[in-house]
This record gives C-alpha cells, sequence and structure tokens, in this order.
C-alpha cells in the first residue's frame, strides 16, 4: 500500500506534468505555471473530490452540465456494455447503430408537443451543434434559392461556443479581444433588462430589444440574413432571463422576414429550467434546435442538432439530385455516446430530476432573496430552476464595485471554495447551477456558504 509521502510525491509529480504539458480553458498560462492544478480524484452526488482530500459542493454542475449528479455508475455501466459490443463506427453514407437510432427517436417523443422537431444529428457538444444548423440554415435557403442569405443574428452578451462560427455568435467582447468575429455575424440587443440598452424600466419597457432586431434586419437587408440564434435564458452572460413577450416577438420578426430561429438550448436543455427544455417555459417554436451538455450530464462528450419537419423536408426535397449533406463529423452519431445519453435520460426520469429542478430551484431563489436581498452590494438576485445568478454592484448604480470589473464576484466564487462550495463569477454576477438532484438541505448548506463567502468579501474590500 502506498504510503502518505508516497501518494504526496505522485500528487507533486502531477502536478509538475500539468504545468509543463497541459493547457486548460479560461486559464491564464503564466499564473497557472505558478498555482498549478486543482486535481478532481472523484465525485458523489453533488460534490467533488480533490487530490488534497478536500470534499467540494460542486454548485456550478461542472459547466453548467452534470444534471445528474456525478458518480452514477449507471451510466458508466451503459457505456461498458455498448463499447463490448460497439465502441465506434461513423454514421457516414447509411451506417447506423442502434443506440443513436434509439436516442434519436427518445428525444423526438420529449420535444413539446407540436414543435414538429424530429430529426436529429448528434455532435460532439455545443459549439458543433450550433456550427451544423448555421451550416442547415444556409443550406435550406440555398436550395430554395437564395443563396444571398448568408448571415446569422446573435444577442449581445450570448454565448453560443468558441469555435470560429460559433464564436463569432458569442457576443462577449473577452471572447473577441485578439480575433474579430466572422463578418457574417451580426449583433443585436441582450434582452437584459437590469442592464437595459435602451435605459428602460420594465414598467416603460416596449421591448425595444426585441425591436432591435428589426433595426438591424432593414440595416442589413433580411434578404440576406439565414437565422437568428438566441438562448432562452443568457447563460454565460450571466444568467439573464428574457423580459415577458419579448420571444414572441422575435419569432414573429424571424417569420415576417423568412429568417430561422435557431434556439440554442445547449444550457437550458434537459430539466435545467424546471422542464425538460426552456422552450417549454417561453413557449417558443424554432426552426433548429441545438443541445449538448444534459444530453449526457458531461459523462461523454455530446450534442445534437433537431430540425422542424418542414426544414428537413426542404433540404430533403429541394436538394440537387445525387448531391449529399456535406456535414457530416468523424464523431457524429457516436453509438458509446449515445448510449451514456440514453442511460442518463432514464435518471433523469426515473427519478424526477425535471420536477426536483423546478420545486428545489423555486427554494433556492427563496433563499437568495432572504439572505441576499437586503445587501447593498446587490442590485439584482434571479434565477429560473437550477440556475440563479446575484448581480453585484456599487449601490445605486450598475458600476463595478470599486471601479474594478468582476472584482467582486470573483472575490466571493474565491472565499466560497476555500469554504467548500464551487460557484462562478459571470461579469458582475456570483451564479449558480447545481445539479438537479441537489436537495433542500444541501441548498441550505450551499446558501450558507455563500452568504458566509460574501461577508468574507466584504471585509476584504473594506480593509484594503
Amino acid at each position: 500500500m502506498p504510503s502518505p509521502s508516497d501518494e504526496l510525491n505522485e500528487l507533486d509529480e502531477l502536478a509538475d506534468l500539468d504545468r509543463r504539458h497541459l493547457i486548460h480553458p479560461i486559464t491564464e498560462f503564466r499564473v497557472h505555471e505558478v498555482k498549478g492544478p486543482r486535481i478532481v480524484t472523484g465525485g458523489e452526488g453533488i460534490r467533488i473530490e480533490l487530490a488534497d482530500g478536500r470534499s467540494m459542493i460542486d454548485g456550478f454542475s461542472g459547466l453548467f452540465n452534470i444534471n445528474v449528479g456525478h458518480g452514477r455508475r449507471e451510466i458508466g455501466e451503459a457505456v461498458a456494455v455498448q463499447m463490448q459490443k460497439l465502441a465506434y463506427y461513423p454514421s457516414f453514407w447509411d451506417f447506423s447503430s442502434e443506440p443513436a437510432i434509439r436516442l434519436a427517436e427518445r428525444l423526438a417523443r420529449l420535444m413539446p408537443e407540436g414543435s414538429e422537431l424530429d430529426h436529429f444529428l448528434f455532435t460532439t457538444g455545443g459549439s458543433d451543434a450550433n456550427e451544423t444548423n448555421f451550416r442547415l440554415a444556409r443550406l435550406y435557403h440555398a436550395v430554395r434559392g437564395e443563396t444571398s442569405r448568408q448571415k446569422i443574428l446573435s444577442r449581445r452578451s450570448g454565448f453560443h461556443g468558441i469555435t470560429r462560427a460559433a464564436g463569432s455568435a458569442t457576443a462577449i467582447p473577452a471572447y473577441h479581444v485578439f480575433a474579430e468575429p466572422d463578418p457574417l455575424h451580426l449583433n443585436t440587443a441582450a434582452p437584459y433588462c437590469h442592464r437595459c440598452e435602451f435605459g428602460k424600466t420594465p414598467d416603460a419597457c416596449a421591448l425595444e430589444c426585441a425591436e432591435d432586431i428589426e433595426t438591424v434586419i432593414a440595416r442589413e437587408g433580411a434578404e440576406s440574413i439565414a437565422a437568428l440564434i438566441a438562448e432562452p435564458i443568457l447563460g454565460t452572460g450571466g444568467i439573464v432571463l428574457p423580459p415577458a413577450g419579448y420571444f414572441e416577438r422575435l419569432q414573429a420578426i424571424c417569420r415576417e422576414h423568412g429568417i430561422l430561429f435557431i434556439l440554442d438550448e445547449v444550457i437550458t436543455g434537459f430539466g435545467r429550467t424546471g422542464e425538460w427544455f426552456g422552450m417549454q417555459k417561453f413557449g417558443l417554436q424554432p426552426d433548429l434546435l441545438s443541445l449538448a451538455k444534459g444530453i449526457s450530464s458531461g459523462y461523454v462528450p455530446l450534442g445534437a442538432v433537431a430540425l422542424r419537419r418542414g426544414v428537413y423536408e426542404t433540404i430533403r426535397d429541394d436538394s440537387p439530385r445525387g448531391l449529399p449533406f456535406m456535414g457530416g463529423l468523424t464523431y457524429n452519431n457516436h453509438p458509446t455516446s449515445c448510449a451514456a445519453a440514453l442511460a442518463n435520460l432514464d435518471i433523469i426520469e426515473n427519478e424526477g430530476l425535471v420536477e426536483n429542478a423546478r420545486t428545489v430551484g423555486d427554494y433556492l431563489l427563496e433563499r437568495l432573496h432572504e439572505c441576499f436581498g437586503a445587501k447593498a452590494l446587490v442590485s439584482e438576485i434571479r434565477g429560473l430552476g437550477m440556475l440563479a445568478a446575484i448581480e453585484c454592484t456599487e449601490p445605486g448604480t450598475l458600476d463595478p464595485i470599486d471601479g474594478r470589473p468582476m472584482s467582486f464576484p470573483a472575490a466571493v466564487a474565491k472565499a466560497a471554495f476555500e469554504r467548500g462550495l464551487i460557484c462562478r463569477a459571470l461579469w458582475e454576477n456570483v451564479a449558480l447551477a447545481p445539479p438537479l438532484c441537489t436537495t433542500r438541505e444541501e441548498i441550505d448548506e450551499i446558501v450558507t456558504i455563500l452568504a458566509e463567502s460574501f461577508e468574507v468579501a466584504e471585509r476584504r474590500r473594506e480593509s484594503r
């Protein structure tokens, strides 16, 4: 049996190898080479274990994605069984596998009634799902003779990935410091009521954020625009919910101008909002749908695109004879990943995790209002299901605290980590996205740690 000193030496070796060879997203290289990694060794339920022996509450579900929690052996067993039969074979041409077929049929049944979303292509994640949907939107218009429809609209504060096209649709400035977005991607206003771009208050709102889409269309010409992409709730942009009537108007504008509506449910899909899909909360009827994250709870990489029947049939019927859909990726419809997703969906259904996300999510929001609603540095608390944000600003303003963008939320997140909770600083927000299996008692634990951490951040700020 290894001695404690042997384990410590192995941990030091791993950390050193990490510094020398492994690149981490959203990490400053020079800082990481000094600090080194936080190595995760295991997980169970809403907790993960670190190599240094600490147990942490995963208050962000990894990256919004570990919906069923950690340590679900049912998914590992499903993966092992499938890999023993057939680990992988490409789905190009007419090759298929049972897990991919079963998953497509199951998703078709899960889609809201009347959505007509019934054809699926499985990808490896959210970025390539969105890339594929941009390609499909342009293809749809091209086979109808509208080859000039190439532009894609997205909203400021929206996040849709970091690959070339998906990254260009991501309208958050930090992602474009050294790389300008593709010029075929255009931004419109964000439905961010707390930070309204038009200076409106809720009682004076005339959905100017939606009407800005009309303004951009008039400027660019509808005949040049293929699609508009939107998240039901702005996720990475700060857990931002749309105002009433916003999506109704957005969809009407798209229909009026023949622009396809792509719904990015990468974060909100599979129970996160307290419904199976965010579209059910807001009455959305997309032409194309992007899914990922909760589809497999992150146990293996998987994403998906869904096509409304009319879009599928147009591409099928109007494409030139003999020309196949030239959109394949090596790991489309991956058998093992699809088997993992099927097991993941079994857990969500059998354990009532969608309903749990709804009821426990309501309790989370209630507790956050109780603990933070009266704090001078808190300007808004918002959320839905297992998504919540505490926006922190200088009192009476929308300015970053002490004029230092993101510094206070980051200080809260740091103090929370020191006390055993992983949350996330999203710009001026402290954000939470716990696994859907989280209990009310665990919410109490999360909020208690967060309240202590907020006070620590306040004291550190005052002592500077």
